[in-house]
Order: structure tokens, then sequence, then C-alpha cells
């Protein structure tokens, strides 16, 4: 019960201190900590309803026994600003496996509390403002790490529903480009340390190559997710 309430205690400082005046992802999780099999790929595609609209699609692979990676790029767009690519990657690199498949294919129960990864995340996208008279366009790139949780659990129908969770920390390099004036042309840039949180649910249904998410999540954008990856 106390490592509940600590943990508990954690998320919601880490919510909290998401609210700060951060750019935020554009791409959500839409991933729980499990990794991919080795030689395996995956095509996803997400929609993001937050204070900036998302479509994104997804390549993931499996490189390793307990690491994958994937490559996102999709559109963002508001009622502020024009639609713009955003593009990114991630990997992550499984520590902690709820449940291990041995060398004959058969899995069993691990000691592990809960599915635990870890791994880095880079995002870029430039926006160009729509009739801003003092801001023309903002580059955005991002770079940081995330940790990844999540407890998968049996169904008796022989499917998966996995609650999940990520936490990240990184860094926002910000290029600003003001529009013209009579001084003329004049830019200027930034950086900030930021961090957000996402959390919710994936659901695998029993001998399906699909799963599907729903997700939530605080941080400079925030909104809720939703997403469907086909497991190849």
């Amino acid at each position: 019960m106390r490592k509940a309430t600590v943990l508990f205690a954690a998320v919601m400082l880490v919510a909290t201190a998401a609210h700060a005046e951060n750019i935020g992802s554009m791409f959500g999780s839409q991933t729980t900590a499990r990794s991919m099999a080795p030689g395996h790929t995956m095509l996803g595609a997400s929609l993001g309803v937050a204070d900036a609209t998302s479509v994104i699609g997804a390549f993931g692979f499996g490189f390793s026994r307990t690491g994958d990676g994937r490559l996102r790029a999709g559109f963002i767009d508001d009622e502020l600003i024009q639609t713009t690519l955003a593009l990114g990657a991630d990997a992550k690199w499984q520590l902690l496996n709820v449940y291990q498949v041995n060398s004959e294919g058969v899995s069993t129960r691990s000691t592990a509390p809960f599915d635990l990864a870890l791994g880095p995340f880079i995002e870029w996208y430039k926006i160009d403002f729509d009739n801003n008279l003092i801001l023309e366009s903002q580059t955005v790139f991002q770079a940081g790490a995330a940790f990844h949780g999540s407890y998968p659990v049996q169904l008796k129908n022989g499917g998966s529903i996995s609650p999940y969770g990520r936490i990240n920390a990184r860094i926002e390099w910000l290029s600003i480009d003001m529009a013209p004036s009579l001084l003329g042309p004049s830019n200027a840039s930034d950086n900030q340390l930021a961090l957000g949180f996402n959390g919710g649910v994936a659901w695998h249904p029993r001998a399906s190559p699909v799963v599907l998410f729903g997700e939530f999540q605080l941080d400079g954008n925030d909104g809720v997710f939703f997403g469907i990856n086909y497991l190849l």
C-alpha cells in the first residue's frame, strides 16, 4: 500500500509539472513496456484529439529480444496554425518482464511486478502560424528519455488487456521566426526542460495481429489519443 501511494504521488507530481508552458508531444505514447519479438515489424496509426489535432502513422521493428524502435510521421493542426508535418522516432529496452518466454517458446510467469522499459525519443516539427502579425513560424525539436510501465492481464477468452503509463523528460529546443517589420526580419531561440505523462489501456484480442490503444496525455499538448497497431 505504501509503495502504491508513493507511486501515485510521483505520477501526480509529474502530471502537475507537465502543465507548465511546454510545447508538448504531438505523438502520444501508444505502446506498452513490452518489446516486440526480434525480426517482427508493426504498422500503426493514431488520432490525437488534444490542444493540437494530430494524425500519425508509425512503423515499428524489433531489433533484439528486449528492444524495439519506431519511426513516426504525420500531420498536426489547430485553429492558430497551418497544417504541418511532424516527424519522430523512439526506441525502448525492456528491463522487467512479467511473462518470460523460454527457448522452447513457452511463456512462464516471472517474479517481476510489472513490465518496465526505458528508452530515448525525438520529435521535430515546424509550425507555421496563420494570420499572426508577430510570429511567422516556430521550429521545434525535442529529445529526451521515457520510462514505460505496463501490466498484461490475461482474459478468459485468450486475449489480454494492459494498463500502461509513460513518464518522459526532455529538452525542447525552439527556433522562432518573427514576422517582417520595419526593422526587417528577426528570429529568436530558446530551450527548456519539459515533463510529460501518458496513461491508457491496450487491448489485444485473442489470436489477432491487431492491438487497440486509448490513452490520455498530460503535457503541453493535453488531450486524448486513440491508436491501432497491426503486428506483422
